[in-house]
């Protein structure tokens, strides 16, 4: 082997062809596998409290910057104490006859309780209260009173300006002689300012359902604020009372304007009505005027004269019937009522009684009986002349009845005549007469309302009062200053519980090795730890070689003979996703471990893009494979070096030309690998990264293993399954997956295994 001759180097072949291509359904099934991603399990409250821990550092650096800004700032902030006065609204106020009439109380209700309300925060009431307790010259509601904060003097430009650019912006001085007119603040615009900051501290709210008022005064002092509470209260209750009171002047000023236009009223409508009667002749009687009276009495006699009448009449009527035979003289009344005719008839009957018992014994002719017969016949002339006489009589009454009768029917057509003239000018007469009673009336109920509200003034009173005057608060009510802080704090612990969960979100590396085996389908035949401290890796293998780097690197040996049932591999190469996964250092040490071990190993440094085994080893990389594959020979010694600490062979990069950079994937590369395999035990291979350059697919095929390197917590998942797959699909036989550079400390937070040995554990840890 001293010398290479011709464009292939002439090495001895192997006893066999080195492996014979596993069937294609093999690599179809583990691309599938690695194709098809595993469907993530929900997450558990442990895992969840696991990534929490995981970041405890954030969190807890989180809590404790929120926190501490929250305290600080609540601790900064001006403390304000409330104290509260309550009012009642809707008290019923004295009764003094009917003043009511003039000042009704309304009775209480929602809507009036929340109208006082909107009353006690009037800004007239809070002007009045600036000016009782002086609140112009306190700089926490006064503005301009109150001294520049640091940030305001930290902020003002003008401050930092030299006075060169200051005079040149500020507006120049007034030239000699010259008057400039003083400017005069408004002085409505400062109260209105001074207002609206006080009626900002004052809150006045309505107990539950009830008519009490809450006025609820805010300020940086207890006695401020209890002060100003009880200011706007008492400002109320007084504001109402006054109003009461002018609103009596007003209704006084006003009866008594009243009063006096109605006293001249009433005397000119009682001249009118008495200057009126003159005028008409319209007499007023007890009741009503005389034409009036005379009529009703006309009228009276007159239907009494019709009376008469008719009786006369009546009576006459029945004399003459009698007086012509026609009825029993004894059947008219006056006949019977008179008492001659009643002793005449019983004379009558006497002489007839007499005749009556003659004629028994005497004669017709007898003188007893003819003197009988004419005393009787004497009788009866007596009676019809006293008949005669009753009937003339009533003829004569008859006569009188009517005369009377039709006289006082002609005075009382008369009277009728008169009465409609008396009734027409008693109109206006009337309608005079209301005016006068209506003046009257008014007149009295003005007098009558005037002695009522005369002197009331005294006893009037606010319809409210207060139930609870403020008191000093013992504390402040605002900020709450613990609970700020203790809102920072969990503001921080939630922030950075987000972030925290955030960054495992976004976490997109291989942190465990069920992650890696769930989603390509691989075994992880070993997890490498990171190694600290000064001792190269490659020289850890040496140095300690029981330490959990070793043991890893052993694994990762015998992970890779076990993935071969029938015959160990020989010829392994090392390949990545992406550059910086650690292969180069991991295939320098398990080369040293190897031949340590008594192994013949050969490490071939295949990466002439970024080489490192000429920079682990300390070795010239003049020389090396590039050497080999190009057209020039060359002698294994020349290319070959020996690490005289463990007895590993390495083969460097050599100077790489652009052009021959297909050489990798060359003919000569596959005897290259073929002659080199026949000498040594294990012949390692470290390749760029499978993402980076096409070698790597062609190389995978050229040995019988190939181990896939995957840095932990940094090779990103997408990245390595599209290398893993390039590489299946070049028909490259992986025999499994090595986590790389796993930092033990940090992937017992995330494994719920332990791989690495307590005692082997480094004393320092980088974190990748």
């Amino acid at each position: 082997m001293d010398q290479i001759a011709g464009p292939t180097p002439r090495l001895p072949r192997r006893r066999t062809a080195l492996r014979a291509v596993p069937p294609s359904v093999r690599y179809l099934q583990e691309a599938r596998a690695m194709r098809v991603a595993a469907t993530p399990e929900p997450e558990g409250l442990a895992e969840t409290l696991r990534k929490l821990w995981r970041h405890r550092r954030t969190i807890l650096a989180s809590t404790v910057l929120l926190g501490g800004i929250a305290a600080f700032a609540a601790w900064s902030m001006p403390s304000y104490y409330v104290s509260e006065a309550r009012v009642l609204v809707g008290l019923q106020g004295p009764r003094v006859l009917n003043v009511e009439a003039v000042l009704a109380d309304v009775s209480p209700d929602a809507e009036r309780v929340q109208n006082e309300g909107f009353i006690l925060q009037s800004r007239a009431l809070a002007l009045q209260v600036l000016d009782q307790l002086k609140l112009r010259d306190d700089p926490e509601f006064n503005p301009a009173l109150r001294k520049p904060s640091l940030w305001a003097r930290v902020t003002d430009v003008r401050s930092w300006m030299p006075e060169p650019i200051k005079g040149w912006i500020e507006p120049s001085a007034p030239a000699k002689g010259q008057t400039v007119a003083a400017e005069v603040p408004d002085a409505s615009a400062a109260d209105n300012r001074l207002i609206d900051i006080l009626l900002s501290r004052i809150d006045v709210s309505t107990l539950g359902r009830s008519h009490v008022l809450s006025v609820k005064a805010e300020a940086q002092k207890p006695q401020t604020a209890s002060a100003m509470a009880n200011a706007f209260a008492d400002r109320y209750l007084d504001y109402q009372r006054r109003d009461k009171v002018s609103s009596m002047d007003r209704v006084d000023k006003f009866l008594m304007g009243r009063i006096a236009e109605l006293r001249e009223q009433v005397k000119k409508s009682d001249q009118a009505v008495e200057d009126y009667r003159r005028a008409n002749d319209l007499y007023k009687s007890t009741g009503s005027n005389v034409t009036a009276q005379q009529l009703n009495e006309l009228n009276t006699q007159l239907l009494a004269a019709q009376t008469a009448k008719a009786e006369a009449d009546a009576r006459l009527a029945e004399a003459q019937e009698l007086r012509k035979g026609g009825l029993n003289s004894e059947s008219v009344p006056e006949v019977l009522r008179s008492p001659l005719i009643a002793a005449l008839k019983t004379q009558q009957a006497d002489a007839e009684r007499r005749a009556a018992e003659m004629s028994g014994s005497l004669g017709a002719r007898h003188p007893s009986m003819v003197s009988a017969r004419a005393e009787v016949g004497n009788i009866q002339g007596k009676v019809n002349a006293e008949v005669a006489k009753v009937v003339d009589g009533l003829a004569r009454e008859a006569r009188t009845a009517t005369a009377r009768y039709e006289t006082l029917t002609k005075t009382f057509e008369q009277l009728k005549q008169k009465m409609g003239t008396v009734n027409d000018k008693s109109i206006g007469l009337e309608s005079l007469e209301r005016d006068a009673t209506v003046n009257r009336n008014l007149l009295e109920t003005m007098l009558v309302r005037a002695k009522q509200t005369m002197g009331s003034e005294a006893i009037l009173d606010a319809n409210a009062k207060l139930v609870s005057a403020a008191a000093p608060a013992q504390a402040p009510s605002y900020p709450p200053k613990s609970l700020i802080a203790m809102l920072g704090v969990v503001g921080g612990l939630m922030v950075g519980s987000a972030i925290a969960l955030m960054r495992e979100s976004g976490d997109h590396t291989f942190r465990r090795a069920d992650q890696i085996e769930a989603m390509t389908g691989l075994p992880v035949i070993a997890m490498v730890p990171q190694v600290g401290g000064r001792t190269p890796p490659a020289m850890q293998v040496l140095r300690q070689p029981t330490s959990a780097y070793s043991e890893a690197l052993r694994r990762l040996q015998i992970g890779v003979e076990l993935s071969e049932a029938a015959e160990s591999p020989r010829t392994i190469m090392f390949s990545s996703a992406t550059p910086s996964e650690g292969k180069s250092v991991m295939a320098a040490s398990l080369g040293r471990l190897l031949a340590s071990n008594g192994k013949r190993v050969l490490l071939i440094d295949c990466d002439w893009r970024s080489p490192r085994q000429h920079q682990i080893f300390h070795c010239d990389n003049r020389g090396g494979l590039a050497s080999l594959l190009t057209d020039k020979p060359s002698s294994l010694d020349d290319v070959i070096h020996h690490d005289a600490l463990s007895g590993l062979d390495v083969m460097p990069a050599g100077p790489w030309n652009p052009r021959a950079a297909h050489l990798l994937s060359s003919e000569r590369m596959r005897n290259l690998i073929e002659a080199v395999a026949s000498h040594y035990e294990f012949v390692l291979l470290d390749t760029p990264p499978a993402l980076v350059t096409a070698d790597v697919l062609a190389l995978s095929r050229f040995v019988e293993k190939v181990v896939f390197v995957v840095r932990w917590g940094h090779t990103r998942q997408d990245n390595a399954m599209e290398a893993l797959r390039q590489i299946v699909d070049a028909q490259g036989d992986v025999a499994g997956v090595v986590m790389s550079r796993v930092v033990a400390k940090q992937y017992r937070q995330y494994g719920r295994l332990d791989p690495f040995y307590a005692e082997a554990r480094p004393t320092r840890t980088q974190f990748g």
